[in-house]
């Protein structure tokens, strides 16, 4: 037997070492049935949690598993908590796989996929290893809310203050006498009428350091939203408001969505001893922000619209390496030097139109190239017979266990007719349900029409389509920059005495294929002003 392991552990608190004792002990099982572990097939993830299904080693895992040929015949797991924190994302992987003909084994636990009784005892861990993750969410819950309640720190960084930690345990806030008069100057400063991204010029044009340099910046600058939370957080008045709001991940790509939470939720805390900012002070800063928002901020009047400019994001400045935006009359320019007024010294702009529209042309060329069309028309065509070559054995395979199914279903549904069936004969029902469901997608996928295509019909297709990609790209710019995030890398705006010189690629079949906009198919490209 050919054997895969997947190790993972949560936290980057954990001991590294963890994934070597998970592998160890699968390795040690593998010896003892003489089966083969495949090195190449050792997935593992390390500081990541379990409530997601969106990780590096996972995805590679599962990739193999579904491939053909299928690499390897067994998944080895430490435990089921390796593959899953969440119930329905661990039955469900196992369920696939096993339709993949990939058994599944969790060494500490004792759980073959190839027993009668593995969906069951894995029902069983997986809703215990669900369990165990919301129980420790309530615990370290409880626990900050005690630090609050008592006026001690609950985490995190807030600039004007230190974190002073106590003998006894815990830390609490203390004014950092060198950053609080800053503070109080930006709230005056505001209160008198400044912008924001005026206040945060002003700072920048001073060489005043930020409260720290963001990941992946190479310039550490003021900007407004920075000014704006300084000016929104009530610690400066004296005021800890813990549990306004909380982090709930998405289940399909892990990341984290702030939510607030209810008012009678909210703890709050009284500490006079950490006041910056006057009361006086905070109330005509306050007061200014109604009068901000009743001005700007109605409905369209526009303030609150988010661009669908395709470009944003990708563009970056030659000299600082900060973002291109928008600065005004829809014309691009560096962030650094237009809104922050920071080190950048790039104070030229480019009209969005004429970038896009050049951009674009190129991209135009190499996609419509004859040799970009006849690559892709061949592999569409290997692929269709591959999969023409192998469907006949397949649909056969698939029309037996499809029949095999349906009769368990009616046994399944027999049995709960007579008894009042349970959990256990509930899952298995849905469980077959869903995979009688796969083969009926796979057997459409492989039937006689599936295979009936026409090479002239298709290229005429792909030039009706593709004949104007911008037009294309327009007509839903959020869906169009998520794809162009897979094809695209950052584009570097240089300015120059004639105007902007572009480098960049554009990787038209994905990572490792790119091509430079200097290089075969690109002319180097100049902008004018």
């Amino acid at each position: 037997m050919r054997c895969a392991i997947y190790a993972r552990y949560s936290s980057n608190q954990q001991s590294p070492d963890s994934i070597d004792d998970q592998i160890r002990k699968c390795r040690e099982y593998a010896d003892k049935q003489s089966w083969a572990i495949l090195d190449q097939h050792i997935c593992s993830d390390a500081a990541i949690s379990g409530e997601s299904a969106n990780r590096p080693g996972l995805q590679a895992m599962l990739a193999a598993a579904f491939s053909k040929p299928r690499p390897f015949d067994v998944l080895l797991l430490d435990d089921t908590s390796r593959l899953s924190r969440r119930m329905v994302d661990s039955v469900g992987m196992v369920e696939r796989l096993k339709f993949a003909g990939v058994r599944v084994i969790s060494v500490s636990q004792g759980i073959d996929s190839d027993d009668e009784q593995s969906d069951t005892l894995m029902m069983v861990h997986s809703w215990k290893d669900g369990l165990y993750i919301k129980e420790l969410r309530k615990k370290t819950h409880r626990g900050l809310e005690g630090r609050a309640l008592k006026g001690l720190h609950t985490g995190g960084r807030t600039f004007g203050y230190d974190i002073e930690k106590l003998a006894e345990g815990g830390a609490r806030l203390v004014v950092n006498e060198s950053e609080a008069p800053l503070v109080r100057r930006i709230f005056e400063m505001f209160a008198a009428g400044s912008s924001l991204k005026t206040i945060a010029g002003s700072l920048n044009a001073e060489k005043i350091p930020p409260p720290r340099l963001r990941a992946g910046k190479s310039i550490a600058s003021w900007c407004p939203s920075a000014i704006r939370a300084i000016l929104h957080n009530e610690s400066y008045i004296g005021r800890i408001i813990w549990n306004r709001s909380q982090f709930v991940k998405d289940p399909q790509n892990g990341k984290r969505q702030r939510r607030p939470r209810p008012r009678n939720e909210w703890t709050i805390k009284d500490l006079p001893e950490i006041r910056i900012v006057s009361v006086d002070l905070w109330q005509r800063v306050l007061d200014r922000q109604k009068v901000v928002q009743k001005l700007f901020c109605q409905p369209g009047s526009g303030q609150n619209r988010t661009g669908g400019h395709l470009l944003s994001g990708f563009l970056k400045c030659g000299e600082c390496g900060g973002n291109m935006i928008i600065v005004g009359r829809q014309k691009y320019g560096c962030r650094e030097y237009h809104v922050r007024r920071a080190a950048c010294t790039n104070k030229l702009t480019i009209a969005q139109s004429d970038i896009e529209s050049q951009l674009f042309a190129e991209l135009q060329k190499q996609v419509l190239t004859q040799q970009a069309i006849d690559y892709v028309l061949t592999e569409v065509g290997r692929r269709m017979a591959d999969a023409k070559h192998g469907a006949s054995a397949e649909i056969v395979g698939l029309e037996k266990r499809r029949v095999t199914i349906e009769k368990e279903l009616r046994n399944l549904t027999g049995a709960i007719a007579a008894t009042g069936g349970s959990q256990a004969v509930m899952a298995e029902i849905v469980a077959k349900e869903r995979e009688r469901e796969e083969i009926t997608s796979r057997l459409a996928l492989c039937g006689k029409d599936a295979f009936e295509y026409r090479i002239d019909e298709l290229k005429a297709f792909m030039l009706s389509s593709l004949s104007d990609i911008r037009d294309l790209l327009t007509v839903d710019p959020a869906r169009a920059k998520d794809k162009l995030s897979k094809h695209v890398t950052p584009i570097r705006l240089t300015p120059g005495n004639d105007g902007y010189t572009v480098d960049g690629e554009w990787n038209l079949l994905g990572s490792g294929t790119g091509v430079n906009f200097a290089g075969v198919g690109f002319e180097p490209t100049t902008f004018g002003l």
